[in-house]
C-alpha cells in the first residue's frame, strides 16, 4: 500500500516482490495455473468458434510482468497477439525465467511448440525482439479504453484475472472498445477473480471479507496497486450486456454451504445487501460473449457511475 503512494512505487513494488518477498519470479504452482488458464481461455474459444484459431488475432489486456499467458497461447498454437498494458509492467529476466519453466514441460501435451528463444535484450528493445520470435506485438503504456486499433482488427479477446483491478467506469469504456474492435463473428474469453486478494496472505479471513467495508472505508486499503473494484458476477453480466455483447457460456462453481456460512458470518455493508446470497457467493468464473447485432439508430446507453455499476 504503502508504494502507491511514492514516486517510483511500482518499481519498488517490484524490487521488494523479486528480492525481500521471493514472489517474483512467479512459483512453480502459480506457473502451472498460468498455463492452465491459458488452456481454458482456448478450449472455450476453441469450442465457440467457427474458423482456425492459429490463424486468428488474439488480443489481451492486462498481461503483467512475466508474459505467461502469451507465451502459452504461442505454446498452443496461436501465431499473432496484441497485448497492451496501462504502463510497461514487462520485465525482460521475468519473461526468460517463464521461457526457462516451458522448457522444462517436454510432457505437457497440450503445449505443440515450447517458447525457447530467450530475449537476450534491454527493456526498450523487447517490444521488437519478442514480436519477431513469438509473433506478438507488446504495446505500453497504452490504454484498453482507447488502443488505437482498427474497427473489427481482433478475432479473440482475453482477460486473465484483471478485470476486478479496474474500476467500473472504466471498465464500460474498456468493453465499449473491445466491442469496436472485436470481428462480429469474434469472441471474448474473460477470466475473473471476485475474491478478497488480501485472503491470499491472511488465513483468518475469507475471500468475502472485503464485503463488510463501505467504499469509503475499503478506499484505506485499496491502493492502486492493489485495486480491487469489488464487483460481483451479476455486475460483469450487466456491464456486457449493456455494452451490446451476449453471453455464450458463462462456467462458475455452484455454491456451496460452506461458502454460504463464512458469507453469514460477515455483516454486509449496505453496498451488497440487495445480492442475494448465490450472487455475493461465486468466487470466480469464466464468461465467454460475442457480439449482438446492433439495430440501426439504436446507440449503446450511456457510461455508468462507479455507484450505478454496484
Amino acid at each position: 500500500m504503502t508504494f502507491s503512494m511514492v514516486p517510483g512505487g511500482e518499481q519498488l513494488n517490484y524490487l521488494v516482490q523479486r528480492y525481500v518477498l521471493g514472489s517474483l519470479p512467479a512459483s512453480d504452482p502459480d506457473f502451472a495455473a498460468s498455463v492452465y488458464y491459458a488452456k481454458r481461455h482456448i478450449d472455450v474459444l476453441q469450442r465457440h468458434y467457427n474458423r482456425s484459431l492459429a490463424r486468428a488475432t488474439f488480443y489481451e489486456f492486462g498481461v503483467g510482468w512475466d508474459m505467461a499467458i502469451p507465451l502459452a497461447f504461442y505454446g498452443l498454437g496461436i501465431e499473432s497477439q496484441i497485448l497492451v498494458d496501462i504502463r510497461k509492467l514487462v520485465r525482460v529476466p521475468l519473461v526468460n525465467n517463464t521461457i526457462d519453466k516451458y522448457q522444462t514441460m517436454a510432457s505437457e501435451p497440450a503445449i505443440t511448440r515450447l517458447p525457447a528463444a530467450h530475449l537476450n535484450c534491454r527493456k526498450h528493445e523487447f517490444t521488437t525482439v519478442f514480436k519477431k520470435h513469438y509473433g506478438i506485438d507488446y504495446r505500453a503504456p497504452c490504454d484498453a479504453k482507447q488502443t488505437g486499433l482498427d474497427n473489427g482488427s481482433v478475432d479473440c479477446i482475453t482477460s486473465t484475472s484483471t478485470l476486478e483491478h479496474i474500476p467500473s467506469k472504466d471498465i464500460q469504456w474498456i468493453f465499449r472498445e473491445c466491442h469496436r474492435i472485436l470481428r462480429d463473428d469474434g469472441l471474448m474469453s474473460m477470466l475473473i477473480n471476485y475474491d478478497d486478494h488480501y485472503s491470499y496472505f491472511d488465513a483468518k479471513i475469507s475471500g468475502y471479507n472485503f464485503l463488510q467495508y463501505s467504499d469509503h472505508l475499503w478506499a484505506a486499503f485499496n491502493p492502486p496497486l492493489h485495486y480491487q473494484n469489488r464487483l460481483r458476477h451479476r455486475d460483469y453480466i450487466e456491464l456486457f450486456q449493456s455494452e451490446g455483447f451476449a453471453i455464450v457460456e458463462d462456467q462458475h462453481k455452484q455454491v456451496t454451504e460452506t461458502d454460504l456460512k463464512a458469507l453469514e458470518q460477515l455483516s454486509l455493508d449496505a453496498r451488497f445487501r440487495h445480492y442475494s446470497a448465490s450472487d455475493l457467493a461465486v468466487h470466480n468464473a469464466l464468461l465467454v460473449l460475442r457480439k449482438r447485432p446492433v439495430l440501426v439508430n439504436q446507440p449503446f446507453g450511456n457510461p455508468i457511475s462507479e455507484s450505478a455499476a454496484n
